[in-house]
């Protein structure tokens, strides 16, 4: 069980990530400014290679109050979606996966958010909230966390969740 929970978690994870950025974009236009999403090299922090990712951002830079909301609000509006779907989804595979999903969307909405007033509220530098590591490698644990908490309640004889 738990390699399928792994599986759907990544296509969710993928899905989520496209369309928090994609939610970001939207909200650039709705603060009235314009944006663009952008594919770009990532440079891991702790060894010499880079990664590709997705990014959407501002043409012109936008004032805190303004970037706050595109940063906070395009992850967690994404969430939203996938926590609703929580209420009808019963299926323990799709339920861990979503789980998984909800946390990873509100933990980028709060590292975003943080990221933004700690550099232009409280002036301090978070170098690790910009890191590929942890933009990553955060997600990627919730979602091992998930597959092998699946896995072991599957183990013990876990129930299905009833309808």
């Amino acid at each position: 069980m738990w390699y399928r929970v792994l599986i759907v978690s990544l296509l969710l994870f993928a899905a989520g990530f496209g369309a928090h950025e994609v939610m970001h974009l939207l909200l650039i236009y709705a603060v009235g400014s314009q944006g663009e999403i952008i594919a770009r090299p990532w440079h891991l922090y702790f060894l010499d290679v880079s990664i590709w990712s997705v990014h959407a951002q501002p043409v012109q830079q936008l004032d805190v109050v303004r970037q706050s909301i595109v940063n906070f609000f395009g992850p967690f509006l994404t969430a939203v979606p996938f926590a609703v779907l929580l209420i009808y989804v019963r299926e323990p595979i799709a339920l861990a996966a979503l789980v998984a999903n909800v946390v990873i969307l509100v933990f980028y909405a709060v590292i975003e958010l943080l990221y933004v007033l700690m550099g232009a509220v409280w002036q301090a530098d978070a170098p690790l909230l910009v890191t590929p590591e942890f933009n990553y490698g955060v997600p990627l644990a919730v979602i091992g966390l998930t597959a092998l908490t699946a896995g072991l309640i599957s183990a013990f004889g876990g129930r299905r969740i009833p309808v």
